[in-house]
């Protein structure tokens, strides 16, 4: 091509839904020279940053671009992936290489920037009634989180980043419902395709955790922990985070110490984290959430509270064995729960539920339930759920649900059996 003149582009603004994000104040000029267009400056906004632009892209042939661009950020918000990550980052990188199949590298400061991770107490593996589950068909467990409307970019999905050191500043936090933890150190980026993958150890110096148990919070002081990724493509990080909260017991308690350090050990990873309570003086997990609810060891508790602190030591337990099963043993299930049952009402049984992906937007629920006593037998036992994703945003919803009972002795031949309930939902969701 022989290309002569020039362009200017003013109050332009652009979406990328990909990143969730929007740029404006567009402005620019290019020159155009031969096989060349060469960018004389390119500024954009974005929140309370900016981005400028220079460089050139050389029509090597019509429709094969060559680029080598320039770029400076400083307070620019780069992405928003609610839910995951949101980035804000001062750098100076460079883009270079075809247009698809370009390559980013540089390095820069994260000025300021949230990390989710999932909540400890409470939590399942997967809460088939958040908006993000429409993801969880696709990718199993092994994305986050991708935002509608659906959007590919072959730029995108084609873009390579080579080595780009992103250093963390005095605003990056590691964040669940629970937990708000500083961040700090550096972390190397790579992808190639649509493989990312991320290395390096942050550290987290300080910050807080909350611990729920039911109407009763406790708040833990982080004194130390890191973050620390291995460059996998699944973009999970290993956890190993101590906070502790000083448990003073009630005046006339039995207790080995006037206070009594707890501490809150959270292990794993970002998206299936593991919670220890831990105190020097070797209590039990029980006996440590007992201080923490009442302030009292649990044989002076009474006996709603007693039924509390177990009911909650065998929801965490529970916790453990859902995470066990699907992260470390492996077992392929795209969904695990159990539930212990309310431990104050002898005729309410445990109940346990699995759940897979079937094809590109289906998913199917299988429950079942089982009784505490040996001599009790468990009635309707068996349910099914089958979930379907007819868009972005509608899903459909198919039960076939029991109405469980623990029951003694042999079967009423003068009561019939609990009845069964079947059930049809269709869900709208939008998300802004």
């Amino acid at each position: 091509p022989g290309l002569r003149g020039g362009l200017e582009m003013g109050q332009a603004a652009v979406t990328i839904p990909a990143l969730n994000a929007r740029y404006t104040n567009v402005n620019g000029s290019f020159s155009l020279r031969g096989d060349t267009i060469r960018v004389d400056s390119i500024g954009a906004v974005s929140d309370r940053g900016h981005a400028a632009v220079s460089g050139y892209m050389r029509l090597e042939r019509l429709s094969k671009p060559l680029l080598a661009l320039n770029i400076q950020t400083a307070e620019f918000k780069a992405l928003d992936l609610r839910g995951y990550l949101t980035l804000t980052a001062s750098a100076r990188v460079t883009l270079t290489g075809p247009v698809f199949g370009a390559t980013l590298s540089g390095r820069g400061t994260v000025t300021s920037g949230v990390l989710h991770f999932a909540d400890l107490v409470n939590k399942r593996v997967v809460n088939l009634d958040e908006p993000w589950v429409q993801d969880l068909i696709d990718t199993s467990l092994i994305r986050a989180q991708r935002l509608a409307p659906e959007f590919q970019s072959v730029f995108f999905d084609s873009l390579r980043i080579q080595n780009l050191q992103l250093t963390m500043g005095e605003d990056v936090w590691l964040r669940s419902s629970e937990a708000n933890i500083q961040l700090t150190g550096s972390v190397t980026v790579n992808k190639a395709n649509n493989t990312h993958l991320l290395s390096g150890t942050l550290a987290a110096p300080r910050g807080t955790y909350r611990l729920i148990l039911g109407p009763v919070t406790r708040e833990f002081v982080v004194s130390q922990g890191t973050v620390r990724y291995f460059g996998t493509p699944d973009l999970d990080a290993e956890l190993n985070i101590q906070a502790t909260h000083v448990v003073h017991p009630l005046p006339g308690v039995s207790a080995l110490a006037e206070q009594i350090p707890v501490r809150a050990h959270i292990t794993g990873t970002l998206r299936l984290p593991k919670l220890a309570l831990e105190s020097d003086y070797g209590y039990t997990q029980t006996e440590l959430l007992s201080y923490l609810v009442s302030g009292r060891p649990t044989f002076e508790l009474g006996t709603d509270q007693g039924a509390f602190v177990r009911g909650t030591a065998a929801s965490l337990l529970a916790g453990e064995v859902e995470r066990t099963v699907v992260s470390d043993l492996g077992v392929p299930l795209d969904y695990l729960e159990i539930r212990p049952g309310d431990v104050t009402n002898p005729f309410s049984g445990a109940q346990v539920a699995a759940g897979w992906a079937i094809g590109a937007k289906t998913f199917v629920v299988v429950n079942a339930g089982y009784c505490a006593k040996v001599r009790q037998r468990f009635t309707n036992s068996l349910g099914a759920t089958v979930q379907y994703r007819l868009s972005p945003e509608w899903r459909a919803e198919a039960g076939f649900e029991p109405l469980r009972t623990c029951a003694t002795g042999e079967p009423d031949l003068f009561f019939p059996a609990a009845p069964r309930q079947v059930g049809f939902d269709l869900f709208w969701e939008r998300r802004y």
